[in-house]
């Protein structure tokens, strides 16, 4: 059982993909679409364009594409069902199962990630109903009142309480008929070796963790005892990654739009605090150094990154991490300091919003924070294969930077000439080492991937079967009306892979005399790479005509190759001396063979 297809129409018209792509990432107009940053490959330069009145986007460079459900499915790692569950809650809309024209679809994965989102929403629920109980939620109120989290701001951030107990939310769950299985997958409890289970989360104050749609993926917990873990994330989930994920995105990704800037602090309380101080362009790492995940994310809403230290607790190789991270990513990376030891929740509470604004201000770019470092680094009485690791450490940040296209040349022959007087090693002996550098980081295994795929699309291309496939698919995409010149003498069957499963649904909608639009052709299909291989062929089709002679040329095409195939099949089962049978087989081909024409040439 499938989804109507009417229903599937009605959920791309109540989910706008401009709205959609926008929770995503940032959008700028350019004539009468709008182009981003593309999250489906590194997109250094706007390559993801959207256009409104056909409601589909397209990135020119890595070939992504598709309607608002493809997007989804992609960005969030969705089966086709789940995206119309998903963007069907979204819209308010119910759903009903029947049959449909759409074709194979694609393999759930055995966990369903709305079904979590939803048991996370009912999970944060029961907390939020502890924490403003009058009697359970005194001890977390208070703790709440010293932090000077205000009553407003911690129901803005859906704040809750684990009540100090072993089994709360899991008594409730089984009482609410919630499997143990899906609280398990959740990570909201964990099960006991002698059977039943216990809550992960117990005496807590509860932070929940949002994706930029506003789901909840995950929970943070503060301790409200004396637990040697101060703060538990949940567990990774197919919902959840700490190393793809930022704690307040949700509520920050607006402001970093705004100012081009995203600060970056360790705790949620700091995250909160200055929220609620009006300084809005801050999400918080969850228990995690600042990764090339964090920074791929961020690079879609903004260009730089300010890292917040406590003062006490900066450290050197934290910098290092993530100056290799953003110079990979491009974006410019600063570095700012809280004084006085305090952290950013305490400092703002201590010293106002202004003065946390004049912190930031005042950050420090990380490549003068780096060149600090290594002078500090050598000074001193260390062994020369100690410094030699410095200095090598250093010079592959450079590389680094110069891989991403993050240093000019004369910005390059600044940073050897100060390098060269700092260590007293010739400036040609460092750019040579510099170089070596540079090819080994080019060398990646990234690199050989992408010098393969253009090897096989070549020889996808090659197939000449394959291409009078794309040929009549192209035709009908633009001329639908030729559908009955064809109708009977080619079948769906004969076409291969992604090919297939674009003409079954085409062929059925214009055999049910319907004219399919480009958008309902890719509500139908359910597989992302076969609608991203429709966008390419309707792409094509719009730049070709003579649609008529292209179709039947297209068809006798498929019919030639398909006696040759036949005639390789008969010619392995005949003997030596039948020459004459293999013969007729040939005059036959060659009479098919006059009338051949290459598909794809004409224009």
């Amino acid at each position: 059982m499938q989804f109507d297809a009417s229903l599937i129409s009605r959920i791309q018209q109540a989910n706008d993909i401009v709205d959609v792509i926008s929770e995503h990432l940032s959008l700028t107009k350019k004539g009468k679409e709008l182009v981003g940053l593309c999250p489906f490959h590194t997109d250094h330069k706007p390559s993801l364009y959207v256009n409104p009145a056909k409601q589909i986007f397209k990135c020119f460079a890595c070939g992504a594409g598709g309607d608002v459900l493809k997007f989804v499915q992609m960005k969030e790692n969705l089966s086709f069902t789940q995206t119309l569950e998903r963007l069907a809650q979204r819209a308010g809309i119910r759903l009903e199962r029947t049959k449909s024209v759409s074709q194979a679809s694609g393999s759930a994965s055995t966990i369903d990630a709305n079904r979590l989102a939803k048991l996370n929403e009912w999970a944060g629920k029961l907390w939020i109903s502890n924490l403003w109980d009058e009697q359970k939620g005194i001890q977390a109120r208070s703790y709440l009142e010293q932090r000077k989290i205000s009553q407003a701001t911690a129901k803005k951030w859906q704040l809750g309480l684990a009540l100090e107990s072993w089994d709360d939310l899991a008594q409730k769950a089984l009482s609410s008929k919630v499997s143990e299985q899906i609280l398990v997958d959740a990570g909201l409890v964990v099960r006991r070796e002698n059977g039943g289970c216990y809550d992960k989360f117990r005496n807590r104050l509860m932070f929940p963790i949002h994706d930029v749609t506003g789901r909840v993926i995950a929970f943070g917990g503060r301790t409200l005892a004396n637990d040697p873990a101060k703060y538990m994330n949940s567990p990774a989930t197919v919902l959840f990654d700490k190393s793809n994920s930022l704690f307040g995105l949700d509520k920050a990704r607006q402001a970093i739009s705004e100012s081009e800037t995203a600060v970056i602090v360790e705790g949620y309380t700091d995250v909160i605090m200055a929220h609620q101080s009006g300084v809005c362009n801050v999400v918080a790492a969850l228990g995690t150094s600042f990764t090339t995940g964090h920074a791929r994310i961020l690079r879609r809403y903004g260009k730089r990154v300010v890292l917040v230290f406590d003062s006490d607790v900066a450290g050197m190789s934290a910098a290092e991490r993530a100056l290799e991270v953003c110079l990979a990513e491009k974006l410019d990376l600063r570095l700012a300091f809280v004084p006085e030891g305090k952290d950013p929740c305490d400092f703002l509470i201590a010293a106002g919003a202004d003065a946390f604004r004049q912190v930031l201000n005042n950050a420090v770019d990380v490549m003068d924070y780096a060149w600090k470092g290594l002078s500090g680094n050598l000074s001193g009485d260390k062994a020369l294969a100690e410094k030699s690791q410095i200095i090598e450490k250093f010079m592959t940040t450079i590389a680094s930077a110069l891989v991403a296209g993050n240093v000019d040349s004369i910005s390059r022959a600044l940073l050897t000439a100060r390098l060269s007087e700092m260590i007293g090693i010739s400036q040609g002996r460092i750019d040579s080492e510099l170089a070596r550098l540079v090819r080994r980081k080019q060398k990646g295994p990234e690199t050989q991937a992408q010098q393969a795929e253009p090897k096989a699309e070549e020889q996808l291309q090659s197939s000449i079967f394959v291409q009078a496939q794309s040929e009549i698919i192209e035709v009908l995409l633009r001329e639908p009306d030729l559908f009955g010149r064809i109708q009977g003498r080619v079948s769906p069957d004969l076409f291969e892979g992604h090919l297939k499963i674009i003409a079954r649904t085409l062929f059925e909608l214009l055999g049910a005399g319907q004219e399919p639009t480009l958008t309902m052709l890719l509500g139908q299909i359910e597989q992302v790479e076969s609608a991203q291989e429709l966008m390419r062929l309707d792409e094509l089709a719009g730049q070709k005509g003579d649609f008529a002679r292209r179709l039947n040329d297209a068809v006798e095409t498929i019919q030639y190759c398909l006696m040759q195939r036949q005639r390789q099949d008969i010619s392995k089962t005949l003997s030596d001396d039948d020459v004459e049978s293999l013969e007729k087989i040939n005059q036959m081909l060659l009479q098919r063979k006059d009338n051949l024409r290459s598909p794809g040439v004409r224009k």
